[in-house]
This record gives structure tokens, sequence and C-alpha cells, in this order.
């Protein structure tokens, strides 16, 4: 299959695509009952990184959609063109163009063109016609709607499925049945923050503008559009109310014919007639084609301040094809977002789990025993790592929704270096426990059998003492592993060691120079550092606790600045086409629905509320850790321990 050429997104049942030589073929003798979704094309969405712009195009068949919405972007002759009565295109095509745009805030996105077959094709039905325009308005982010000659009222009329997109598609979760959604007025009003912009064009139109129209979208709106105050029931009124109202926005351009030669129209794209066609006509497509840079930007999913991007796209098809599918059944675009971010941010975390678990094996391979701080910086460098990979998967989500499956995160890579921490100490017990035996058979040992012998009065007490400084220095220079643990294990040995030397005791007391007080100074030490290291640990262990918070917070931080910068933009945008549309619903003489429309503007809290949802996370999050800062100034501050009360009736050497 070559890769310069468009892929089929989803074909009706009775049609066959071929991956490997890029082949369709329909077989005649089924019936055509639904749509499937081509492997191919979905993973071509998801190779798309960052957020993406759907241009689509609709209309009657045989208009030249194919040629045009390949034309507008300069791709060249990427979709099926046929040159028969019998419609080329079936189902919808699909072809992602290499060069990559930017909004007016800089952000870049991937432009999809979408191709989809003719309403009311020869070789389609009806109502699977009208699954395939649902398809494509769901998936849309500008759709161009291509027809031929200029419209009447009367013509409006045969576009009653568009009018009827209000029973075909679901905003909010709910009822599922066709008619829970026609009586769902809440989701009509807000069809428009979801919908594509409405772009009309009209093809080989010869006949001038009237007087009194500027431009062909004038003439829609003044002419074709505007209501009267007769019936209620008037179809035409109905569909032309709908495109105003479900549509944030609409925009009309005419195209004269390319040529009147029928051999120029069946090869355009061809070199050796491009001087023959029409130069009215190609003004007209660079006109288009600059009309439509201007409104291209990042789909938008139905949270507000959230990006669509290629995998999430790919994740919309096939939520909203299998609805079609289904009897009874109709998209619902908030259930088809919430399956992406529930289905994403799960294979998120699991792959920034897998990232922190594979770094912290790389980072203390052949380390344990180690020092604490060891493991900490390995701990902060797959932390990070983690996060950032987390950071990168889910972008486009907004922080109100990853902020769950980032708590589940954070929380198992704490557990998993207290794991490391537990198998370290254990590690640490166990080597300093060995090492103590093997020095106190060094040193101790030999000097207690001296002791016991025959020339044992003639020792002195300082030479026992010796071999306790001995043990202690080799203990120092040879121990590894976390401080806190090693003096912990020192001063647990002293029980073992007084064991030992009260079976001594009587050989001990012989000794002239024998010196309880410097016994016990020894054992004081050995508790004072225990404690001191105890104290630090516990301190560290605190820090710890507040850099991985400080990390956790920093990605919120900037996930929420990125996604208010989105809300601002998006809110913005919303705006400017609020306006315009209400101004084209009061050139078509809609009043109501103007006022509607100006309605439900007025009540949109959407973006306070999110903003205030950021900013209860991060002040929780600042609450925990000035807590750890208040913790960690409490260690600092707090007073040495005493010494340790003196035992009496009992001689501790060490």
């Amino acid at each position: 299959m070559s890769e310069n050429c468009a892929v089929p997104l989803c074909l009706p049942n009775n049609s066959k695509w071929d991956e490997q030589t890029g082949e369709y073929s329909r077989d005649e003798d089924q019936d055509r009952t639904s749509l499937y979704v081509i492997d191919a094309a979905l993973e071509r969405l998801r190779n798309v990184k960052g957020p993406v712009c759907v241009v689509s195009i609709a209309g009657p068949c045989r208009k030249g959609k194919s040629y045009i919405l390949s034309k507008v972007f300069d791709q060249g002759e990427v979709f099926p063109l046929g040159h028969e009565l019998d419609p080329e295109t079936m189902g919808i095509w699909m072809w992602i163009v290499p060069e990559k745009f930017q909004d007016s805030s800089g952000q870049e996105f991937t432009v999809v063109l979408l191709d989809s077959e003719g309403i009311d094709a020869v070789s389609g039905e009806g109502s699977d016609d009208h699954c395939i325009f649902t398809l494509t308005i769901l998936l849309a982010s500008v759709l161009i709607y291509n027809s031929a000659g200029v419209p009447t009222r009367t013509d409006l009329d045969g576009l009653e499925y568009i009018m009827k997109l209000s029973q075909r598609i679901q905003i909010h979760s709910g009822g599922q049945t066709a008619g829970a959604v026609e009586g769902s007025a809440d989701d009509q009003k807000i069809f428009h923050k979801t919908f594509p912009s409405f772009v009309w064009l009209l093809r080989d139109v010869v006949l001038a503008l009237p007087k009194g129209c500027h431009n062909i979208k004038d003439y829609f709106l003044t002419r074709v559009f505007k209501t009267s105050s007769g019936s209620k029931t008037d179809k035409a009124k109905m569909v032309a109310e709908s495109i105003l109202s479900y549509f944030p926005g609409f925009d009309a351009f005419k195209l004269p014919p390319p040529s009147s030669d029928p051999d120029v129209v069946l090869n355009l794209n061809r070199d050796e007639v491009q001087d023959d066609i029409n130069k009215s006509f190609l003004r007209g497509v660079d006109e288009l084609k600059s009309s439509l840079r201007s409104k291209l930007a990042p789909k938008h999913s139905f949270n507000e301040g959230e990006f669509v991007t290629g995998e999430a796209l790919a994740t919309m098809v096939t939520s909203y094809v299998t609805a079609l599918n289904t009897p009874g059944t109709v998209p619902n675009v908030q259930n088809a977002w919430d399956v992406f971010v529930s289905t994403k941010c799960t294979q998120a975390k699991a792959a920034a789990t897998e990232s922190y678990d594979k770094t912290m094996d790389s980072e203390m391979s052949g380390k344990l025993p180690c020092e604490r701080d060891d493991v900490r910086k390995a701990q902060l460098t797959a932390l990070d790592m983690a996060l950032k990979l987390f950071e990168e998967e889910t972008f486009g989500i907004s922080s109100s929704n990853i902020e769950k499956y980032l708590n589940d995160l954070t929380a198992y890579m704490e557990n998993g270096l207290n794991c490391w921490q537990e198998r370290n100490t254990r590690l640490t017990k166990e080597s300093c426990h060995q090492l103590l035996l093997g020095l106190k058979r060094q040193h101790l040992d030999p000097v207690l059998t001296q002791l016991r012998g025959k020339d044992g009065a003639q020792m002195s007490f300082a030479e026992i003492m010796a071999c306790y400084s001995s043990i202690e220095q080799g203990f120092k220079s040879e121990a590894i592993g976390a401080e806190d643990v090693c003096a912990q294990v020192f001063l647990d040995f002293h029980p073992e060691l007084q064991a030992e030397m009260e079976k001594h005791m009587e050989h001990l007391q012989q000794l002239k120079d024998f010196d309880e007080n410097l016994a016990y100074e020894k054992e004081a030490k050995a508790q004072e550092l225990e404690q001191r290291k105890r104290v630090e640990e516990e301190k560290a262990r605190l820090e710890e606790e507040r850099r991985m918070k400080e990390r956790e917070m920093e990605l919120l931080k900037a996930k929420q600045e990125e996604e208010k910068r989105r809300l601002e933009e998006q809110m913005r945008s919303a705006m400017e086409a609020q306006r315009e549309q209400m101004q084209n619903m009061m050139r078509a003489n809609m009043d109501e629905l103007q006022r509607e429309r100006q309605h439900v503007a007025d009540q949109n809290k959407t973006m306070k509320d999110a903003m205030e949802g950021m900013q209860r996370s991060l002040n929780e999050r600042n609450g925990q850790i000035t807590n750890l800062q208040r913790q960690i100034q409490e260690i600092a501050n707090r007073p040495p321990p005493p010494p340790p009360a003196r035992k009496k009736k009992r001689c501790v050497v060490m």
C-alpha cells in the first residue's frame, strides 16, 4: 500500500479494501447494513502526535468533493477520483497532511482530511448515507458542504437530515435511545460547542449575485435562510435554523466551473491541462484556501480546554461507529470522550509505572546494600522519567481528568521507594550483623580466650577496650548500607556482647584497671550515634516526600497553566464565533434563535468552574508541601536527646 494515498477510515459492510495493494471493491450482491472501521487508518491516527484539526467534506455525489479537498491543501491526487456516473468514494476516506500547522497562540497541530461518500449516492441507502453524514459531523472541526449551483429555499427541504441531527447525536451521558435524544433540548442548545464550523461551498456557479447581496454568504443569510412568520413546521425554515444553531460558525463560498471543456474537467490534476483551467476558478480556490486556513484550529473535546489528539480521534471513531451500528443507540459525545480518557489515562499510568520499575531496577542493579541517599537519587531519576512520560501520554487531557491517575501513580512510586528502602534495610542488617560477628571473632574472642587462661590475671582492661575499639573502627570502615540501620545494628549488638562478657565477669573484676565508667561511655556514644542517624534519616525521608510532592505539583501546575491558556484561547474563539453567528441569525431574521444562543452564552460558567477546580487542586497540594516543610523544621529544631540513663550492676563493654 502506498503511503502517498488516502486510506479508508470506515467502509460499508459490503465493501472491501486490500491493505497490501490498496485496491477497493464492492460486493453488489450483499446488502449494505452497517459500517466497519479500517485498522490501518486507526494506526495512522495513533501515530499522530499532538492535537488534530479534522477537515471533512460532504454533500451530493459526483460534485468534485475529493478533488477540491485535496486541492485547497495542495495535496495532489491523494483521494481516488472517479470519471464515471457511479460514485467513486464510499464510506469515509482519510488523508493526514504531512505539513504541520499552528493556531494564533502558536499551538502546533496536524490536519486530517476526511472525504465522505456522496449523500444520496446511487450505490448507497438513504439511512446509511445519514450515518456517514452523522459520523462526519462528529469527527470534523471544519465541515465543507459541497454542492452544485445556487440553492433556493426549496433545495433546503432536501437537507432535512441536518435538521434530524438532534435525533441522531447525543452530547451528554444519559439515555441511549433515539427518543431520549430527541427530547433532549439541553443537548440541542450546546451542539455548537462540539459541532464543526459549517462552510457551504457552491460549485459551478456562473450567475451574478442579486442586488443588495455583498457576497455569497450574504445571499444565503438574506435570501436562502431568511425566515418569515410562516408555519413553524416549514421544513426549509427548520433546516436553516438547524444550520445556524447547531454549528458554531457559518460561511459560504462559490466557485465557477473549472472549464467548459469536459476533457479538462476530467483531468484537472494533470500538468498538461493546467493552462486550460479557468483562471477565475483558480483564484476562487486560492481565496477558499486562505479562508479555510484562518478557520483551522485544534479540535476540542467534549470538555472545555481539552484537545483531541490523533489517538483520541481513533478511539472516538470506533465508539461512534459501534453506536451507529447498534439499533436503538445513537453516538454519545461525552461517552466517547470518557472512554478515551479512561483508556488513555490507564495506559499512561501503566506505561509510567513500567518506566519507573525499569529505571529503579537499572539504577539499583548491584548496588544494595547502599546509603539511603543512593536509593533516593535513583528514586528521583525514576520519578522524573515516569512523570515526564505520563505528562506526554496525557497531552490534551485536562488536569482534573488526570488527577486521579496521577495520584495513583505517585502513590505507586512512593510505595516503590518504601519497598526499595525496606529491602535495603534488610540487606544492610544482614551485612552489618555478619560483619560484627566476623570482627568479634577476629578481635575480641582471642582476648577472651586468653582472659580465661592461666595468664589472664596479667591482662589489662585496656587491652579488652582496645578490642572494642578495633571492632568499632573495623565496623565504621567496612560497614555498608543505610547509615541509620548500621548505627542501629551496632547498638543492638551490645546485648549480645554483654551476655558474652557476663560469662567472664569474675575475671574482669579482678583486673586492676577495670573501669565501669569507661564501658558506660562507649555504650552512650553508640546510643547517641544511633539516635542522631535516626533523626537524620527521618528528616531526609520527609525531604524526599516533599520533593516528590513538589514534582507532582510542578507537573500539575505546568499542565494547568497550559490548560488555562487553551481555555482562554478557546473562550476567545468561541465568543468571536458566537458574535458572528448571532449576527448571521439576525441577518436571517431568526430573532428567537438569537435570543436562545445569547442566553446559553450568558449561562456559560464552564471556564470559571474549571479555573476554580484547578486552584482547589493546587491549594490542596500547597497545603501538603507546607505541612511537610513544617515537620522538617520541627525536626531541625528538636533538642538533642538526653544521654541514656546509667544502669547499675551491669558491666557493658560496648
